[in-house]
């Protein structure tokens, strides 16, 4: 997939992506609106609606490379053609943003904001925004990080965002920038993973 963007530029039609979201069955996993309307606790879907374009095309190309490894993701990203994948990612991107309850975790709240500097766990906003929304600008010791890849984490599913960042700790998850996620999410706990999920998805 040869296609290079920008979030303020992202090529792609909407409203034909509404339609190939159905067609091609995206809907099914994802709901047409970008948001998961099934319990989630076994499949762990990530909730796409108002989802950086960049992220979501990053994901689709590493699900076609193999450098991010999930069967079903993989065998769509082979049977989708490029136009239809921006139009769709187009679409999710569109929509209203994914949002939680506004409940919280107060060790989730202090690592995400704070992160851990004596045991060399950064704060998670640093990278992805105080509302955890993402940045608009260049990250601090990471220039090779290009701000509109980052993904939006405010609102999360609770049960995407636990394996995930499982999976970071463990390797099984390893194509982020650097490694950086693996690098950040190494020394966290299974009751601080746990808290970090309660506080992410619950953002507004």
């Amino acid at each position: 997939m040869g296609i290079s963007t920008h979030a303020t530029d992202f090529p792609g039609n909407a409203a034909a992506g509404k339609i190939k979201a159905e067609d091609e069955r995206c809907a099914e996993c994802h709901g047409i609106d970008g948001n998961i309307h099934a319990p989630n606790e076994s499949a762990k879907i990530p909730k796409l609606a108002g989802q950086s374009p960049d992220y979501l095309l990053k994901q689709f190309q590493d699900f076609r490379s193999g450098e991010r490894h999930n069967d079903f993701m993989a065998m769509m990203a082979r049977n989708l053609d490029d136009t239809d994948v921006v139009d769709i990612l187009a679409w999710y991107a569109s929509q209203p943003a994914m949002s939680g309850e506004g409940s919280t975790n107060p060790q989730g709240q202090a690592l995400f904001l704070q992160g851990d500097a004596k045991r060399g766990i950064q704060a998670c906003v640093a990278c992805h925004g105080v509302d955890g929304k993402g940045v608009d600008k260049a990250v601090d010791g990471y220039p090779e990080l290009d701000p509109a890849s980052i993904p939006v984490l405010a609102g999360q599913d609770w049960h995407y965002l636990d394996q995930q960042l499982r999976d970071w700790r463990a390797g099984a998850r390893t194509n982020s920038a650097d490694g950086l996620m693996n690098k950040m999410t190494e020394k966290l706990s299974d009751a601080e993973i746990t808290a970090l999920n309660d506080f992410i998805s619950g953002l507004k």
